[in-house]
C-alpha cells in the first residue's frame, strides 16, 4: 500500500527532480516547520508564492533573449494565477477544499530536473526551470457534532503510514468483526474519508513539442492539480483562473518605431480557435512559400475580441464527434463564401484554444497610406502561432503525427490523435473573466476511483517566443507571395504577415479568408 512519499513519485517536480528540497508543514504534535535547502538559482523563469495564501501564484515573467524581431528583456506572462477550491463529493456529501495554509503538508521547490524520454507515460521530456510542489491533505472529522461535518488537516504521522492511500483497483478492505465478552474491552478504529491535492506550478525550459513540425520553440508550464481520494468520489469540480496583465510590457523591435509605436497595440485581448481535421491539412505541407497557413486552410471556427462573461463548453464525453458546424470560407475566385460541412472528433466542444495576446498594428507608412478602417491594419491578430507576448493553451491539437500532440483515451494521455487533452470523464469549460484573463473550469460526474491520480489541467500552456530556426522566421517574416501586392514595407512586417494569413484583400477592403463564428454571412 502507498505512502505519500511513493504516491508523490508520480508528480512532474519529483520525476524530474526527485531529490528537490522541501518544507514540511502541519500541526502535529513535537512538529515543526522544517527550513527547506536553498532550491538553486531560477532560470528565466521567475514568480512569487507566499505559503499565507498557497492558491496564489502571483508576477510570473520570463527572460527573453535577443531575436532578429525583439530585444532582449522581460516581460510579465502572468499577473497571477489561482486555483479554486475544489468541490468534490462523498456519499451525497458536498465537501469543498480549500488549498489554504491549514491544510498544507510539503512545500518542494527546484530550478532544475530533467524528465528523460520514456521515463514517464504522464508527463512528456522536459527539462525543468524554476518549479514549485505544494501538498495538500484532507480528511474528514470524525468527531463532528452528529448530522454536521468538517474538514481538518490530515496528521502528518498517518501519511507515513503503508496504508495511507489504496492502490488502484484494489478492493476495500472487509469491516472486521469483533466478539467481545462483557467482560472484554475491544479498540474500534474508523479510517475517515482522505483526499491529497498535489498544486504544481512547473516551469519548463524552451522546446519545439508545443506546435505540431517543430515549427515553433515555446516554453511551457504546468499549473495542473492532481487529486486522489481513499474512497470513491461521486463528483469532482475544479478552477483555475489565468490572469494576464491587463497591457503587454514587451517591447517590439522589427521596423524602426514611430511616433512611439512599436508594431504593437499593447492592450490585451482574447481570442479562441479551432483546427480544421480535414485530412487534406497537414502542417508539414502548408508551412511552404507556395501554401502558406491561412486561416481557411487550417481553422475550421474562430472569434476574436472575447467580452468578459464570455464561456463555451470545449471538451466533453457527450461530445458525439460526426459532422458538427457548417463554416464559411472565401473563395477568391468566385469571390464569395462558400459553405463547408466540418467534422468533429470524439469528445471535441466548441474551440480548441486560447491565446491572450496583444494585438500588432501595421507599419504607420501603410496606415497612414491606407487610413480606411476597413482594412483593418490597426489591430491584427497573431494566429496560427505567435512569437509576440502570446500566452496559449491547447486542450486539442488538429490530428497531429506528434505523439506530444495527441489526447487521452481511457489508459491516460498522449495516446489518441485529435482527441481532447484532458481524461475522458471530464467535461471542461473555459470562461473569460475579461479581455486579459479566463477561468479553465473542469467538472466530473462520474464516481472516481480510490487510488487513482485525477488530472485537472494536464495539457499544460505555453509562452510563445521564437521561430524554430532564422531561416523558418525570415520565410514566415516575408510571406512573399501573399504580399507582393503591398507596397514594400509590408514585405518585412511580422504585422502585415499575420493580417494576410487572415484576410484577402479586394480593393480598399478586407475579406475574411474563413469568416469568423456568428457573424452574417455576406
Amino acid at each position: 500500500m502507498p505512502n505519500l512519499e511513493t504516491l508523490l513519485k508520480d508528480t512532474l517536480l519529483l520525476t524530474a527532480a526527485p531529490d528537490a528540497p522541501w518544507k514540511s508543514y502541519g500541526a502535529s504534535p513535537g512538529t515543526l516547520e522544517a527550513a527547506a535547502a536553498d532550491p538553486g538559482t531560477p532560470g528565466r523563469w521567475k514568480w512569487s508564492h507566499d505559503v499565507r495564501k498557497p492558491g496564489r501564484v502571483s508576477g510570473v515573467t520570463y527572460h527573453l533573449l535577443r531575436t532578429p524581431w525583439y530585444v532582449e528583456q522581460t516581460p510579465t506572462v502572468l499577473e497571477e494565477l489561482l486555483w479554486h477550491p475544489i468541490e468534490v463529493g462523498y456519499r451525497g456529501l458536498p465537501l469543498t477544499l480549500e488549498l489554504t495554509k491549514k491544510f498544507l503538508v510539503r512545500k518542494y521547490e527546484t530550478s532544475s530536473g530533467t524528465v528523460a524520454e520514456g521515463q514517464s507515460a504522464y508527463w512528456l521530456p522536459a527539462e525543468l526551470d524554476r518549479s514549485m510542489l505544494l501538498v495538500f491533505g484532507f480528511q474528514l472529522n470524525l468527531r463532528a457534532k452528529s448530522k454536521t461535518y468538517s474538514l481538518e488537516p490530515i496528521p502528518l504521522d498517518v501519511l507515513e503510514q503503508d496504508d495511507f492511500m489504496p492502490r488502484p483497483g484494489a478492493k476495500p478492505p472487509k469491516a472486521p468483526v469483533m466478539k467481545v465478552t462483557r467482560t472484554e474491552t475491544g479498540t474500534l478504529q474508523l479510517v475517515p474519508l482522505r483526499v491529497l491535492v498535489c498544486a504544481e506550478f512547473v516551469c519548463c525550459q524552451e522546446s519545439t513539442d508545443y506546435v505540431p513540425g517543430a515549427k515553433a520553440r515555446t516554453s511551457r508550464f504546468r499549473p495542473h492539480l492532481m487529486i486522489m481520494s481513499n474512497r470513491p468520489l461521486e463528483k469532482l469540480a475544479a478552477k483555475i483562473s489565468i490572469r494576464r496583465p491587463s497591457m503587454s510590457t514587451m517591447a517590439h523591435e522589427g521596423l524602426p518605431p514611430a511616433d512611439d509605436e512599436d508594431g504593437m497595440s499593447h492592450m490585451m485581448a482574447t481570442g479562441m480557435w479551432s483546427d480544421s481535421n480535414s485530412p487534406e491539412v497537414a502542417w508539414e505541407k502548408i508551412f511552404t512559400v507556395s501554401i502558406p497557413p491561412v486561416w481557411s486552410s487550417i481553422f475550421s471556427r474562430f472569434k476574436t475580441n472575447l467580452p468578459a462573461g464570455a464561456g463555451y463548453l470545449m471538451a466533453s464525453p457527450d461530445a458525439p464527434g460526426g459532422p458538427g458546424f457548417l463554416s464559411h470560407r472565401w473563395n477568391d475566385a468566385a469571390g464569395r463564401y462558400e459553405q463547408h460541412q466540418e467534422e468533429l472528433m470524439p469528445g471535441q466542444g466548441y474551440f480548441d484554444n486560447i491565446h491572450v495576446a496583444p494585438p500588432m498594428r501595421a507599419p504607420k507608412t501603410l496606415r497612414d497610406l491606407y487610413p480606411d478602417a476597413k482594412l483593418h491594419l490597426d489591430e491584427i491578430v497573431m494566429a496560427p502561432f505567435c512569437i509576440h507576448d502570446c500566452l496559449h493553451q491547447h486542450w486539442r491539437w488538429l490530428p497531429a503525427k506528434e505523439k506530444s500532440l495527441h489526447g487521452w483515451d481511457a489508459k491516460g494521455p498522449y495516446t489518441v490523435p485529435g482527441a481532447p487533452h484532458i481524461p475522458l470523464h471530464q467535461h471542461l469549460r473555459v470562461e473569460v473573466e475579461s479581455p486579459h484573463a479566463y477561468a479553465y473550469c473542469v467538472r466530473s460526474e462520474q464516481v472516481l476511483e480510490p487510488g487513482r491520480w485525477e488530472y485537472v489541467l494536464h495539457e499544460g500552456l505555453a509562452y510563445g517566443i521564437n521561430a524554430s530556426n532564422d531561416a523558418m522566421g525570415k520565410l514566415l517574416l516575408g510571406g512573399r507571395a501573399l504580399l507582393s501586392p503591398w507596397p514594400s514595407e509590408a514585405q518585412t512586417s511580422w504585422a502585415m504577415f499575420y493580417w494576410v494569413l487572415r484576410y484577402s484583400r479586394t480593393r480598399d477592403r478586407a475579406v475574411e479568408r474563413l469568416l469568423e463564428d456568428g457573424a452574417p454571412v455576406p
